[in-house]
């Protein structure tokens, strides 16, 4: 039982280290094998140089043994490491037994090995898999000779890079298609090449093969034509032309399947590495909607240097946004998956800038199972709307035409007072912010009045306009008095220089 569990800690280890997508030590491991690659490549290379001596082609022969070993123990690790072979057969002998009736001993085991065996089978015929076995064949002396072998060790930098493997994904994803074009490509290819050798054999005195035929078919049709070959009868005229014709309609339909591929591929990759931004992500806003509210959102925050991920289901807005730097991914908030990529756990934030209220109350439901703590802000479009999302669990319901309305009719009232706001709250006046600074738990000003934050001469300059004491159902006070006591949680809501506000901040989260 001992040698069991020892042996699958060391497949685990062994996991870790070659197949694990998230394992740190994997990207070390690859980078290292790529560098075995280029080396085994390179020393190939200079034993190609017809003036070695003796002694150098003994070190070369020495340096091949041991990229042999290399790249023989890492094909028995990952062929080891591909499948639980013992656990599948197990799981087979058991269901074979209980399936048949009075089965034969050896029989049953027969057919457990046969099925155990598939995943291994199955990954021995991966592409990626039979590039490692080529890799090894120069251990013998034959092989050895084949230097292709050795250079089709390059395509083993597929697997060892995430940017090259990129290509081979997309060759994988396509490969009915490509396959499909291909086969109508060599039957194309090799009709105009027996035609054109029957046209031309005895007259073209550059065809006299059948090979000769095929060399020129791809050449033309390729339109690479280095001119070594043309047709010397009218019918060798004609098959030239027809052939470029079919068999460039069937290179355009190749290249427009790989570009569309290519195109998708790009897209996935986008998302992913906006993904892994995300994962790193704590305390972060999400916003929901793309559209011109959701962009001044977006803008603001990116203003303000707050970290934040958005989310729209239209593409394009999508791009738009990755284009302007900020994190966006393309997604429906109706399905939890997409929440789950937002980190929605770890948000502190939501503003949904959606008009649609379905929907909001959608995101208000999902947000609040996913995390209860976080602050809502949804749009809505009348106050019959704002009711019935904050009795869902909104924590506050903006609407943008009541805002802008009384916007617009302050701003002709008292502008004066306006401008002021404005100063506060927009960032390209970087003299005056309004900020608001939570009583840290454990804070030096932990219950002590607010006079002795008054007291701290650098601090005369902040002012501090509002007061949120902590607790559910309590109001703001504006102006608040001197002696009013400070608890964690409290909110203090100040105005002054940016820098003064830093401190400030700073001074009560202090322990």
């Amino acid at each position: 039982m001992t040698d069991y569990r020892r042996r699958n800690k060391v497949k685990r280890l062994a996991y870790h280290l070659l197949e694990d997508p998230d394992s740190g030590a994997r990207h070390y491991f690859n980078a290292g094998m790529m560098l075995v690659v280029l080396c085994s490549v390179v020393a190939m290379v200079l034993e190609a140089e017809p003036g070695i001596t003796q002694a150098e082609q003994g070190l070369f022969d020495y340096l091949e043994d041991i990229f042999i070993a290399i790249f023989m123990t890492e094909y028995i690790l990952r062929y080891w490491v591909c499948s639980d072979f013992r656990g599948d057969y197990i799981a087979a002998q058991t269901r074979i037994i209980r399936r048949l009736h009075d089965p034969h001993p050896l029989y049953v085991k027969w057919l457990a090995f046969r099925e155990a065996m598939i995943p291994k089978l199955k990954w021995m015929a991966e592409p990626l898999s039979v590039v490692d076995l080529l890799a090894i064949l120069p251990i013998f002396r034959m092989f050895r000779l084949l230097r292709i072998l050795r250079i089709l060790r390059l395509l083993k930098l597929f697997r060892y890079s995430r940017r090259l493997s990129f290509f081979s994904d997309i060759l994988q994803e396509r490969s009915y298609e490509l396959m499909s074009l291909f086969t109508v490509a060599a039957v194309t290819w090799g009709m105009v090449a027996v035609a054109f050798y029957v046209a031309e054999r005895g007259v073209n005195e550059k065809i006299s093969t059948i090979w000769e035929a095929v060399y020129w078919a791809i050449i033309t049709i390729t339109t690479v034509g280095y001119g070594d070959i043309t047709p010397a009868t009218p019918t060798g005229q004609v098959i030239a032309v027809l052939g470029t014709l079919f068999g460039m309609w069937v290179i355009v339909f190749m290249t427009s399947i790989i570009v569309s591929a290519l195109t998708e591929r790009i897209f996935n990759l986008t998302e992913h590495r906006m993904e892994r931004q995300i994962e790193r992500f704590k305390d972060h806003i999400i916003v929901c909607g793309l559209d011109m509210l959701g962009r001044s959102v977006c803008r603001t925050l990116k203003d303000a240097g707050i970290q934040f991920v958005a989310v729209d289901i239209n593409h394009e807005l999508v791009d738009d946004a990755q284009r302007e730097d900020w994190i966006a991914i393309h997604g429906d908030v109706t399905e939890e998956e997409v929440w789950s990529r937002l980190g929605i756990k770890r948000a502190r934030s939501v503003i949904s800038s959606l008009v649609d209220e379905a929907a909001n109350v959608y995101i208000i439901l999902m947000v609040r199972e996913a995390q209860p703590d976080c602050f809502i802000v949804t749009c809505g479009g009348s106050s019959d709307s704002e009711r019935r999302l904050k009795r869902v669990g909104a924590d506050r319901v903006i609407s943008p035409f009541q805002i802008g309305g009384a916007q617009m009719a302050n701003t002709a009232l008292r502008p004066t007072a306006i401008q002021f706001f404005d100063m506060a709250f927009k960032r390209d006046h970087v003299e005056l912010d309004m900020e608001e600074v939570a009583i840290a738990k454990g804070s030096t000003y932990e219950g002590k009045p607010l006079k002795s934050v008054y007291a701290r001469p650098e601090f005369n300059e902040v002012i501090i306009v509002g007061y949120m004491p902590t607790g559910p159902g309590s109001d703001i006070l504006f102006n608040p008095k001197a002696d009013t006591q400070l608890n964690a949680g409290d909110i203090l809501v100040c105005l002054g220089h940016v820098d003064d506000l830093v401190r400030f901040r700073q001074a009560l989260e202090e322990r």
